[in-house]
């Protein structure tokens, strides 16, 4: 091959810039596979040099698969919201969500450590001179008949919500009120951020911790100790109506309960509808606690000192 079409192959094999492959194939004497060599090591060192910044921005997408019974979701993250809104930074994101979507069909876990995720992780940082993540990934799968999962992505893909239904039979899981429901759930989690379906499913550590809060209210206000049963369960059912979902004022709906709305869809269809399970990803949630473990996992990986 004349020079020009080795610099067409390098930069289809890497999707590295012209200036990098003019100056990876002078290197390598124009020898080919040295030169896609040489790119991988400098994207490797790009790699070492960016995986100690704070990567807070980024995109959540999803998709539904298996009609409607698995949805996929994913969180990946970079320095800047420039970056963010980039073509190429979109395609990593919809190569990962692939990549966790091909690991549920094979039943095997994914890892952000095989070669295939390493691999479009390198690529993408050499790209974009910027640190980036596959941090969370979710597969909701249902197994009834009489289970769908629905998604809800929001404007920008900064926010991302999946909601798992079961319905009373299999024809009301296909109806178009069912669907309906779901979507308008999952924005209700995506507006609210429930931390629970209902109170049952809060976590005990968390309901503990909310009682201790009311019960030093009440000490600070000097309330009669024999009242404060009665008090501390009104401030719970307050409570329960901002943090479990079933409990919320509908935002669809208004001065109407979500689990009122759910009995009435049940109603229509001929039976109950139960709320499975609901998970909600917000862009960089949590981030900048997580940084700190983030980074000591990667140096045992890696071998760096981070």
């Amino acid at each position: 091959m004349n020079k020009s079409d080795l610099l067409k192959e390098l930069r289809a094999r890497t999707q590295a810039g012209m200036k990098d492959c003019h100056d990876a194939l002078r290197e390598a004497n124009d020898d080919l596979e040295k030169a896609v060599d040489i790119i991988k090591t400098k994207g490797q060192n790009i790699v070492s040099g960016r995986v100690s910044k704070v990567a807070s921005k980024g995109l959540v997408m999803a998709c539904h698969v298996d009609n409607d019974k698995t949805t996929a979701m994913v969180e990946v993250n970079c320095q800047t919201d420039f970056v963010a809104r980039s073509p190429d930074f979109k395609q990593f994101t919809e190569d990962c969500l692939s990549l966790v979507v091909i690991s549920s069909r094979d039943n095997t876990p994914f890892n952000v450590n095989d070669p295939t995720p390493f691999e479009i992780r390198t690529d993408i940082i050499g790209k974009t001179k910027e640190n980036c993540l596959i941090r969370r990934w979710w597969i909701e799968q249902v197994a009834p008949d009489t289970c769908k999962t629905f998604s809800y992505i929001h404007n920008g893909n900064q926010l991302g919500v999946i909601v798992s239904l079961q319905a009373p039979s299999v024809e009301a899981a296909n109806s178009s009120e069912f669907k309906q429901l779901g979507t308008e759930l999952a924005m209700q989690v995506a507006a609210m951020n429930p931390s629970a379906v209902d109170a049952e499913r809060l976590p005990a550590d968390v309901v503990a911790r909310q009682r201790a809060i009311f019960e030093t209210q009440l000490q600070e206000l000097k309330k009669p100790q024999a009242q404060w049963d009665k008090i501390i369960t009104g401030k719970f059912n307050k409570w329960h109506t901002e943090v479990c979902l079933l409990s919320q004022e509908s935002v669809v709906v208004p001065k109407t309960s979500v689990g009122q709305l759910v009995k009435n869809v049940g109603t229509k269809l001929g039976g109950e509808i139960t709320v499975v399970n609901f998970i909600r990803c917000q862009v960089g949630e949590g981030i900048e606690e997580e940084q700190t473990d983030y980074l000591a996992e990667v140096g045992k990986l890696t071998g760096l000192s981070l």
